[in-house]
């Protein structure tokens, strides 16, 4: 018998076409970072690089400063949501020495022992490589959970000691990758240090109704004081003192259908009329529902004249169980 062709007989459905190879795992920050560290130098200084090793932890702001490396290159990173830094990128002056060499001389030159003191041009030569990394890094995903790597604005900063004073508190990760460079012997080390993101839980909202219909309740037991004025007049204070019990006032287009209840502070409430319940003064409320205003009007008392006083009286006798006494004494 001749022997099958695979191929045929794979399109033939006689026999399972292989799995297609897949990445069981996700990638480990290891893999992110030496795919975008090596991108990074590449595109921003031309320079070939591995990652050795990585590592990394979480310290407060003073004691990152205060453990951290001297005369390395200092850039503050600030992500715009706060006044003061949010992060550190720091270079070693072999890894300075290597960008620096790739962007003035296109190659590197021989290892020395002897690095020079860092400068703030030297700063300001490695910002493209810091950008480009971080960018990188929120290319690959890393630490997306907790950091936005690409969020940072950059710029040089003198020394440590300086950008503590204008880091803002706080707890801060911090990894620190070992690197080798152009191929050789040559090695370097930079440090990466960001405060992870704030998660912003917005309450949830509260269950007000019962509470408003509680409130409601209470307000609508709550005492109100009210004055029934029948009348304004003025009068001399000279003829108000020679009031006797038992004296009538004329009061011209009053009658006991001109009350006028008064609300706190001067507000007109309703109108009422003069009665009696029980032998005892009483007023009439003559609409059948009050509707209380947000800014009723006030009652427009007329200022009493200099020497005078503004009295409330009573009308003209047309309920015959009232007398002037009980008015003027009442």
């Amino acid at each position: 018998m001749a022997a099958i062709n695979p191929i045929l007989a794979q399109k033939l459905g006689l026999t399972q076409a292989p799995p297609v190879a897949q990445d069981a795992q996700p990638a480990t920050p290891m893999r992110q970072m030496r795919r975008a560290l090596a991108r990074a130098a590449d595109k921003a200084a031309g320079l070939s690089v591995s990652v050795l090793g990585i590592s990394d932890e979480d310290l407060d702001a003073e004691s990152l400063i205060e453990g951290g490396p001297e005369g390395w290159v200092v850039l503050g990173l600030r992500d715009g949501l706060s006044a003061g830094l949010t992060g550190l990128f720091l270079l070693d002056q072999p890894l300075r020495s290597a960008l620096v060499e790739m962007q003035t001389m296109g190659s590197l030159l021989p290892i020395s022992d002897d690095q020079r003191r860092v400068t703030r041009v030297d700063a300001v030569m490695t910002m493209p490589f810091a950008s480009q990394v971080l960018a990188e890094l929120a290319e690959v995903g890393f630490g997306a959970a907790d950091f936005e790597t690409a969020a940072y604005d950059i710029g040089p900063i003198d020394d440590l000691r300086t950008a503590g004073l204008v880091m803002v508190q706080g707890n801060y990760r911090i990894w620190r990758i070992a690197i080798q460079m152009g191929g050789g012997e040559a090695q370097g080390e930079m440090m990466i240090a960001m405060r992870p993101k704030v998660s912003v839980v917005t309450p949830a909202a509260k269950d007000t109704s019962g509470w408003s219909e509680a409130l409601r309740k209470a307000v609508q037991d709550a005492p109100a004081e009210l004055d029934a004025i029948l009348t304004r007049m003025t009068m001399p204070i000279h003829k108000i003192e020679e009031f006797e019990v038992g004296q009538v006032l004329n009061l011209a287009g009053t009658t006991v259908g001109s009350v006028t209840l008064i609300g706190p502070g001067g507000d007109i409430v309703t109108t009422a009329r003069l009665g009696q319940v029980a032998g005892k003064r009483a007023v009439r409320v003559q609409h059948s529902k009050v509707e209380l205003q947000d800014d009723p009007p006030n009652l427009a008392a007329p200022a009493p004249a200099k020497g005078h006083v503004a009295a409330v009286v009573a009308p003209e006798m047309t309920d015959p169980n009232i007398t002037a006494s009980d008015l003027v004494e009442g």
